[in-house]
């Protein structure tokens, strides 16, 4: 009896089993750890040193003004996760923007599964809301996708939600790795400029200008990697294929 008994209840075991939601017993979403910047988390090997530069400046920049923050995550795949989800668990786990705000934005894409999204925190819904993501992801990332350009998708992407979230154009939305042209001026004569700026400065007003531009270097360029700000509620945003 005992024998049948447990049998039976094995097979009751089985049958719930069967019935419960895949999600429910798959392991758990696995996020990488974020290094370095917050901003630029290449996982998938997507960007040159150059374009990381770019970006890890333009995410400092809208931190430093607006306190939002935007970071690009790419991966080699999903893992069987859908990219919604994914999304939203590597927005907690990068906690983006301030605990107060939720002001971040996260650019995710996936190679092996040619999956990209714009998840938005709650604070920037009403500057980016789930249409305007879209029309981002149609707009700047997709051409580029499908013509096997995924490192210009995710510049003009990113450049284009730093307008956004910035409010002004100041950051444009083309790739910025083009050759500039050289200044007019010989280098020597500039430093010459430089230094006699940098006098007449400290002559008439005791240094205020060069302290103030030196302020706002250190700034900008010190205090090492910078980590999220502790957002932690995702949910907004777009979702496409490529």
């Amino acid at each position: 009896m005992s024998h049948l008994r447990f049998s039976g209840l094995a097979a009751i075991l089985g049958i719930l089993l069967l019935l419960l939601p895949a999600g429910a017993i798959a392991a758990p979403t696995k996020i990488p750890a974020p290094s370095g910047d917050i901003y630029v988390q290449d996982f998938a090997n997507i960007l040159n040193e150059n374009e990381k530069i770019q970006l890890r400046n333009i995410g400092r920049s809208v931190d430093d003004q607006t306190t939002s923050q935007i970071a690009v995550l790419t991966v080699d795949t999903l893992s069987e996760t859908s990219i919604e989800e994914y999304s939203v668990e590597a927005y907690r786990k990068f906690g983006l923007g301030t605990a107060e705000n939720d002001n971040g934005v996260l650019l995710v894409i996936a190679m092996q599964e040619k999956k990209i999204r714009i998840e938005v925190g709650y604070g920037l819904e009403g500057i980016i809301p789930d249409g305007k993501a879209g029309r981002i992801l149609d707009e700047y990332a997709i051409p580029h996708l499908r013509n096997g350009q995924p490192s210009l998708a995710i510049m003009n992407t990113y450049q284009a939600l730093a307008n956004e979230v910035s409010g002004s154009d100041v950051f444009g939305t083309a790739p910025r790795d083009v050759p500039q042209e050289e200044l007019p001026i010989p280098s020597w004569l500039l430093i010459i400029i430089v230094v006699g700026v940098i006098v007449l400065d400290f002559m008439f007003f005791g240094g205020t200008l060069t302290y103030l531009l030196l302020s706002i270097i250190s700034r900008g360029g010190g205090g090492g990697p910078r980590g999220g700000g502790g957002g932690s509620s995702g949910g907004g945003g777009a979702s496409r294929g490529w």
